[in-house]
């Protein structure tokens, strides 16, 4: 039989998926409280992982080399996979509940575990099949491509990772029963022919488009929203979209933070609890916009998005942004996922397919409906000669207003329901009513918008006309009129607990029940969310309230009482004070999230003031995942203040508000670089917020004050830092951006001269590359290029409108992304190859990949699609490099020593192959305009090539006594600078071919990147060290000190033209962002002190033995950080440094020293 292993050699890891599976359904029940669970699964772990190693060592024959590829790599993720398990259930033995929630978690369905045995039995029924009775590779191959991926997603399935399990939702509000929405509706032509109709059509029309919007004209009122949530139930709708329904709501008043908000909202209620904790910490929209296309990646998912406006931080660009959702799956018939949005704002930029939605006619079809569906009367009624006039002439006065006729239709049903006479009458009292009230707003268009008002001061004068309560403004200090102007301090689109809207209307136990006649006439709708009541008003009836209020109290002194509300009992401050991962109440979250806009509008700066200035806010803050919220509150007051003293307000505070705007700044920025460290433990946060203001204290009332409030409230025990531990929060790190890959290949990273930040990430085995760019305004994305298109054999520069989609899913499945493009070097036997190095052309949106076999494709970032291909060296592409203006690039060759330009444009190669290095070339740089080529290379030299003539500009540099890593060149291509294995930077002038000053030597490892400053008086280098150094080119001086904080090798760097700002990339998963200028010296614990410093705070002379005898004390170092364990088994992070290495712990004199970079953390554990 051929290719037997390539079949047979999965069976034993299909089957040992099956028994994990069914065992842990078995132990569903008891999994929390069998403590010896881990021992158990380690032993299962450990006899799977035998299983694959044995599959490891087979040899595979009878197949093609790319069969043999594909599964040597599903058994090494596999084996990867095994072993990572294997370390983290090891180190469960010791502490049962440090992980298990991850576990508890992922099968907290048992249903979805069921699923899963079938699925995993069902494929391992597959694979002994297909092993038994084929004798052609053809077969074997046809069915190992369908059976390999499904079993890989079985075992995908048991991974978990973050312990989710998705889950398929409808996650949108119903309709009021009040409401008439007819999706279904057709004209004699077959064709929709209202807007609701043409809509629904639109989103199930399996077209290109992926957008859909729903768009009006005019104030609004015209029905967008209830066709959305319409359209979210709809039996049609839900059969399409597989993976499910989500609904968002941003409004006038929605933000940024809002929007990731409702992002976390439908990761939750698809399965993805710990997903959206993780997305709550991230402050950048980008980051969280990512997370969330990873997670609905695999599903046909429909996106709707109601009442978008470019507004506060939203820009008009938010849509194409927001699209990605839609690129989340391609699905099978045609199948793929979409994003429904409404607006009416006209500065948005709209995308997509659009309907329109208006007001309907007067008299007209749709009009009678909506009215006779909201009032609950029958035709008969409505056609009545004592009703019929009254009718027609409401219709006309609503003007075919979709929201004015619910408030109508809902009014009159309640007078028919306590109508004691003839119940048709009640149409001609309501009409009546109607006149009397019908206040006209002057700007208001000749349409339904003009009664508007009149049907909701109707609605109000219904009210307080019937048994509920008195007339007038008489119940009690309160009438409904006054609670509902009550309702202005509601943002657009807003949902409030009923808790605190009886604090405001100050009913108590009449709450629910005023709120309940309120809906029955159209002013207020009810709902409920995780057992708790609240109201939502629509956008113009909250503008109506908005009109009355000011007309009357006045908006702010509403915003007042709410702010007096929100800080009643133990204050705002109280909400800080629960333990850590406690659970919040509906109240407490409304709180959170508007507490910064109440207080702004209620006009109490000096109470705004003092809650950014607490640090018990701000470890709150983290722990709820509202920094960006909290960033942007922060830069809207001191922005606030700022303005006044330039205009010359509060002069006597002056002095005051500067300690206090700087104080703000400061904490906001601590905040942000603290948010990757905390997690949820409160010790943990306190210890990074200290340490990142405490060098303030001297200097700033505020910063003393805010030290003070850490001490005092810090929960025992927690890590007092006494030296330098952790970055500043006004230091030179201003940024820091995580990667996705743990084994990186290769960083390239940029900065243009905006600030943008850029940068290509290689995953060390070639298989993907991801792109990250952060917009001057602190926007991040990350783009995974898929490597699903392959190129057809073409010429070069050929677009890629010819390329054969072949086996995507397959590479998919064992996540050969960018690197798994298939070329055809061999003729009729393709061959895998790896990507080796990537750039990224900020200006086009261009990445150029170079890959082993020694092609070049030109990637879209937008597209995510190949736009060109060329052929390179045969040798493999080893670097790759782009002009400024992404017209140009530049290749060398790793093995033919050779350096290759093309013209992105044309696909041609210009002029010649650049030789004349006698080693491989290591790296290659391009001036601005493309007209010059520096390279480096292994025989020790750096060159420079013109490129329209294809001659060496001058001699060879030489000087470095090994391998030159890494060049670059400044923008006029006048000046180059170099970095080498032997650990020194060099400058050279291209023109004389002189070394500028001498070498630049500071490094203890090789320098494997470089970067020069626009005009070339800036140098900045990047080591195995794991330093960044700046230097000044005509003093051959480093600027200010080291720029430390990553924990690995530095295989990036990047300057901005005024060479003020570096960017730096690691191993480490991240890219950093420093501000050269803003040089602070850390003087207190250097290294070279370790021996010093240890003898002097740490007395014990065996600190083994001293952690043994004091082991009751329960904390411990581990990972660069100190862990407490507490009493129920659960842990909490004291303090996490950022680049810890040989922490130690003197637990008999509560001392704690590490090297941190180039200095020595010194902290004290206060017990």
């Amino acid at each position: 039989m051929a290719d037997p292993y390539s079949i047979l050699g999965l069976t034993g890891p299909a089957e040992q998926v099956v028994r994990l599976i069914a065992s842990l359904i078995e132990r569903h029940g008891a999994y929390k409280e069998n403590k010896s669970l881990s021992t158990e699964m380690l032993t299962t772990y450990t006899t799977l992982q035998a299983d694959i190693t044995e599959l490891k060592n087979m040899p595979i024959h009878g197949t093609s080399s790319q069969h043999t590829g594909l599964l040597q790599r599903e058994i090494e993720g596999l084996s990867s996979f095994i072993l990572k398990s294997l370390e983290e259930l090891q180190k469960e033995l010791d502490n049962p509940k440090a992980k298990l929630a991850a576990y508890a978690s992922a099968m907290g369905d048992r249903e979805v575990l069921e699923t899963r045995k079938q699925e995993a039995c069902r494929l391992h029924d597959r694979l002994l099949n297909a092993s038994t009775g084929i004798d052609t590779r053809a077969a074997v191959k046809q069915e190992a491509d369908r059976c390999i991926q499904q079993v890989s997603a079985a075992v995908e399935s048991t991974r978990g990772g973050t312990g989710d399990t998705f889950r398929a939702s409808i996650r949108a509000e119903h309709n009021p029963a009040s409401i008439c929405v007819k999706l279904d509706s057709r004209g004699s032509d077959g064709l929709p022919n209202t807007c609701e109709s043409r809509l629904k059509a639109a989103v199930l029309r399996r077209d290109r488009n992926k957008q859909v919007g729903a768009t009006a004209v005019g104030q609004g009122g015209v029905g967008k929203t209830c066709a959305l949530r319409a359209i979210a139930h709809d039996d049609k709708i839900m059969e399409e979209f597989s993976g499910g329904v989500y609904f968002m709501s941003l409004g006038k008043d929605g933000n940024v933070g809002r929007l990731i908000e409702e992002l976390c909202l439908i990761v939750e209620a698809s399965g993805g609890k710990q997903t959206a904790a993780e997305m709550r910490e991230q402050s950048e929209f980008g980051r969280v916009l990512t997370k969330v296309q990873a997670w609905f990646c695999r599903h046909v998912c429909l996106f709707i998005i109601d009442d978008v406006w470019v507004v506060n931080d939203i820009d008009a660009n938010i849509l194409q942004k927001l699209s990605v959702l839609a690129e989340t799956a391609g699905g099978s018939r045609g199948r793929r996922s979409r994003l429904l949005y409404s607006t009416r704002d006209r500065e948005l930029r709209q995308i997509g397919e659009r309907v329109a939605f208006e007001p309907r006619e007067n008299v007209g079809k749709e009009a009678v409906e909506m009215l006779v569906h909201a009032s609950e009367a029958n035709r008969e009624e409505v056609d009545n000669a004592r009703c019929k006039e009254a009718v027609r002439e409401i219709l006309e006065m609503c003007g075919g207003l979709p929201l004015a006729l619910n408030v109508a239709g809902t009014s009159v049903r309640y007078m028919r329901e306590r109508w004691e006479g003839e119940v048709s009458e009640a149409w001609g009292a309501y009409l009546s009513r109607m006149k009397r009230r019908n206040t006209i707003r002057g700007e208001s268009p000749k349409d339904g918008y003009l009664s508007l008002d009149g049907t909701l001061h109707t609605s109000l004068d219904i009210l307080e006309s019937a048994d509920v309560g008195s007339s007038g403004e008489t119940v009690g200090e309160f009438s409904f009129r006054k609670m509902h102007r009550s309702l202005c301090v509601m943002k657009k689109q807003d949902w409030i607990p009923l808790c605190l809207v009886g604090d405001l209307w100050e009913t108590e136990e009449w709450t629910e029940r005023c709120a309940k006649e309120m809906e029955r006439v159209g002013l207020v709708e009810l709902q409920y969310k995780k057992g708790c009541g609240g109201l939502r008003v629509h956008d113009l009836t909250h503008d109506f309230a908005v009109q009355e209020a000011k007309k009357k109290e006045g908006v702010e002194e509403w915003y007042k009482k709410m702010g007096d509300i929100c800080s009643a009992g133990g204050g705002l401050l109280a909400m800080s004070e629960g333990r850590d991962g406690e659970g919040k109440s509906g109240r407490e979250e409304y709180v959170f999230e508007n507490i910064y806009r109440v207080l702004r509008q209620g006009g109490c700066v000096e109470e705004l003031k003092r809650l950014f200035l607490s640090a018990r806010w701000v470890k709150t803050v983290l722990q709820r995942g509202g920094v960006w919220q909290y960033e942007e509150a922060v830069k809207g007051l001191s922005g606030e203040l700022k303005r006044k003293r330039g205009s010359g307000q509060e002069v006597g505070r002056v002095g005051v508000d500067e300690d206090a705007v700087d104080g703000m700044v400061l904490m906001m920025r601590a905040a942000r670089l603290s948010v990757l460290f905390c997690g949820e433990s409160s010790a943990g946060i306190y210890f990074q917020l200290y340490g990142r203001v405490k060098h303030k204290a001297r200097e700033s009332g505020c910063v003393r004050k805010i030290l003070e409030e850490i001490e005092k409230y810090a929960p025992r025990p927690w890590v007092r830092p006494m030296s330098e531990c952790v970055a500043r929060a006004d230091g030179r790190l201003v940024e820091q951006i995580v990667l996705p890959y743990d084994s990186t290949g290769k960083v390239e990273v940029g900065i243009d001269c905006r600030g943008a930040v850029f940068g290509c990430q290689v995953e060390k085995s070639g298989g993907e590359v991801t792109v990250c760019t952060q917009s001057a305004e602190k926007e991040t994305k990350m783009v995974r290029l898929e490597g699903e298109f392959e190129a057809e054999s073409q010429g070069p520069g050929e677009l890629g409108a010819s390329r054969r989609k072949r086996g995507g899913s397959l590479r998919a499945c064992f996540r050969m992304c960018i690197g798994s493009e298939t070329s055809e070097v061999t003729g009729e036997n393709p061959s895998v190859t790896r990507a080796t190095c990537a750039t990224f052309c900020e200006r086009k949106g261009y990445v150029v990949v170079g890959y082993e076999d020694g092609t070049l494709r030109v990637w879209s970032t937008s597209e995510r699609k190949v736009l060109r291909r060329f052929r390179g060296p045969r040798s493999g592409v080893h670097c790759v490099a782009m002009s400024g203006d992404g017209r140009r690039v530049v290749v060398s060759g790793s093995f033919d020593k050779s350096v290759r330009v093309w013209d992105v444009e044309t696909g041609a190669q210009v002029g010649e192959a650049l030789v004349g290095h006698m080693g491989w070339v290591h790296s290659v740089a391009m001036s601005g305009d493309g007209r010059r080529v520096v390279s480096g290379s292994f025989d020790r030299s750096v060159r420079v090539w013109d490129v329209e003539t294809g001659a060496q500009v001058g001699e060879a540099l030489v000087g470095h006594t090994d391998v030159v890593w890494s060049v670059a060149m400044s923008g006029d291509g006048r000046r180059v600078v170099s970095g080498s294995i032997d650990k020194s930077v060099r400058v050279w002038d291209v023109e004389t071919g002189a070394q500028v000053g001498e070498a630049l030597v500071g490094h203890t490892g090789h320098v494997l990147s470089v970067a020069m400053s626009g005009d070339g008086r800036r140098v900045v280098s990047g080591s195995y060290d794991k330093g960044v150094r700046v230097w000044d080119v005509e003093t051959g001086a480093q600027v200010g000190e080291a720029l430390v904080g990553h924990t690995d090798v530095v295989l990036g760097v990047a300057m901005s033209g005024d060479g003020r700002r570096v960017v730096s990339g690691s191993i480490d998963k991240s890219v950093r962002v420093w501000d050269v200028e803003r040089g602070i010296t850390l003087h207190t614990g250097r290294e070279e002190d370790w021996d010093e410093i240890t003898s002097r705070f740490l007395k014990t002379a065996d600190l083994s033995t001293a952690s043994r005898a004091r082991r009751t004390s329960q904390i411990f170092a581990r990972d660069g950080g100190i862990v407490q364990r507490r009493e129920d088994g659960s842990e909490a992070v004291l303090a996490q440094l950022d680049n810890a290495r040989d922490l130690q712990i003197d637990h008999d004199h509560e001392v704690a020293v590490a090297r941190t970079g180039h200095l020595v953390a010194i902290m004290k554990l206060v017990v």
